[in-house]
């Protein structure tokens, strides 16, 4: 079986156990991904997959860590940058230091550089577990932004701590002071190395944009080389890749959304969506696939009590490390004035729900297996099954206890949206139409026919009604919502008759696949945009 056979295979594995998931709502869709590839493992006649750590790190973490760093609020990530930078940075060296000392006195045998090496790795969290929670319950923005904000930071802080580690492994020795200094530089470079790509491939975009030879596709595929050509770069210089990527994520955030048109926008977020469906998806399935072998490697060396202990052991130093960690971090600055008039003090619930949300995924993971099988001098890279056992065993409880609890937590602590949110969406909206009507009202001296006034008014009036519609208070808005309500569902009705219509049109042979599909694209745009318009359940009485 060659391996593109292999690949369309574990493509569909992930489509079908993405069905299951739909099926087990409160179950970690992670969790599914990963016992699926074990069964599929357990199949005698399927094929042992043997991964090549270098192509698995390139491969899936430089667009997983830029889609983190693009869908990033830049205005919300640096205004909550302090506490971000603390647990980035601070949660990060801590959970290194506590899980490597625990794995140390747990493991006999596990050197401290490689019980380090493990730290490292399990200390980032996961934003796709977070946000599949944090999105659909829609918590408070400040939380929310926190919790991605540190995602994103800490999955560079982890790899790079991660990276020293395992450097300390191959030479045998380790100086904090060097560490910190190549650290700095690592990071600065990476960051600068990661903002010039960026900066550079966003101008091309324009230029390309400027003469009229680019399009949506040209634009996505710039878009998508992004994150490898910023890594690479960063990594060619002997500067940090990951911190770079990260980098590049942010400015391409910042930039993309004002300067690519409404098609490539749109485009761009569903073939982004798919790929980060796919990498999370197949990473998960190739360690499921992974496992029996793990298992039989570390089996040799530890006994069967040893290897159910030792994953709940570290996993459980983990998540210790980090309720430990929040509650000094979040209180311990309030003692300073500067800080306690600029944010408001935050919940015990809110602190404990940032504390719990550590579940570990597809970072750690990826991270693991890209642990080397082979020391510069030809050896077996030592303890390496083992720490991947580890991590492996790490992110399966992470998902299991603090996954399936977290939506449960956040309803129990009464953690809600705060009003900033609709607020804001009420300001844009009626700043929007107010716009629209100003520019419709400048045109009215331009129409020149009783045809064009005719139209022209027609379209005033409709932005009227809506910017009537926006601004109503108390009986009246509440009036205003139920037209909305009952024209969006006539609406929704009537495209879907015109849908059936033309596709029966089809079906019959009296119209042609050229005719057809246009008008089905220009049917499924408009429900976009009505899907996209849809009022929010209105509260009867």
């Amino acid at each position: 079986m060659s391996s593109f056979e292999h690949a369309l295979i574990l493509l569909l594995l992930v489509a079908a156990l993405s069905i299951v998931t739909r099926w087990l709502p409160w179950w970690p869709p992670l969790i599914t991904y990963l016992a699926g590839g074990v069964g599929v493992a357990l199949i005698p006649s399927f094929p042992h997959l043997a991964l090549d750590p270098g192509f698995f790190f390139l491969c899936f973490l430089p667009p997983l860590l830029f889609s983190d760093g693009w869908l990033m609020p830049l205005r919300e990530f640096l205004r909550a940058k302090r506490p971000i930078l603390l647990l980035a940075i601070g949660l990060v060296t801590f959970t290194t230091l506590a899980v490597g000392f625990v794995a140390h006195w747990l493991i006999p045998g596990l050197p401290l550089a490689m019980a380090f090496a493990l730290g490292a790795v399990v200390s980032p969290t996961d934003a796709v577990a977070i946000n599949a929670i944090t999105v659909r319950l829609r918590v408070p923005a400040r939380l929310s932004t926190i919790l991605d904000g540190e995602s994103l930071m800490n999955d560079a802080t982890g790899l790079v701590a991660f990276k020293f580690a395992l450097a300390a492994v191959v030479v045998g020795s380790f100086s904090i002071t060097t560490a910190l200094a190549q650290f700095s530089l690592l990071s600065v470079g990476g960051f600068a190395v990661g903002l010039i790509v960026g900066y550079g491939i966003g101008r091309l975009r324009d230029l390309l944009m400027h003469l009229q030879v680019s399009d949506s596709l040209i634009e996505i595929t710039l878009s998508l080389l992004t994150p490898y050509a910023a890594y690479l770069a960063a990594e060619h210089l002997g500067f940090s890749g990951i911190l770079a990527v990260v980098a590049a994520g942010l400015y391409s955030g910042w930039r993309d959304p004002v300067h690519m048109d409404a098609e490539t926008r749109q485009s761009a977020f569903a073939v982004w969506e798919l790929l980060i469906f796919w990498l999370n998806g197949l990473a998960f399935v190739l360690l499921g696939l992974q496992f029996p072998h793990l298992v039989s490697a570390v089996s040799d060396n530890y006994s069967t009590f040893q290897l159910i202990l030792f994953p709940f052991v570290v996993a459980g130093a983990a998540i210790a490390a980090r309720l430990i960690w929040v509650y000094p971090a979040t209180f311990f600055p309030r003692f300073f004035k500067k800080i306690r008039a600029k944010e408001s003090k935050p919940s015990r619930g809110a602190v404990f729900i940032v504390g719990w949300a550590g579940m570990r995924g597809t970072v750690t993971l990826a991270g693991a297996l890209s642990i080397p099988l082979l020391m510069p001098d030809g050896r077996p890279f030592p303890h390496r099954d083992i720490v991947i056992y580890l991590a492996f065993g790490v992110i399966a409880v992470t998902l299991l206890v603090q996954g399936t609890t977290l939506e449960w937590l956040i309803h129990r602590f009464g953690i809600r949206e705060d009003e900033n949110r609709p607020k804001e969406d009420l300001l844009a909206r009626i700043t929007a139409v107010t716009a629209g009507l100003k520019t419709l009202k400048a045109m009215e001296h331009s129409a020149t026919t009783p045809e064009m006034t005719a139209s022209l008014d027609a379209v005033i009036e409709e932005y009227e009604r809506r910017l009537a519609s926006l601004t109503a208070q108390g009986e009246t808005r509440t009036r205003a919502r139920r037209r909305r309500s009952a024209s969006f569902h006539y609406r929704a009705a009537a495209l879907h008759a015109e849908r059936q219509a033309i596709d029966d049109l089809w079906r019959a042979g009296t119209i042609i696949d050229e005719v057809h599909r246009p008008l089905q694209q220009l049917l499924d745009h408009e429900e976009s945009l009505l899907r996209g318009s849809a009022p929010p359940p209105t509260p009867e009485g």
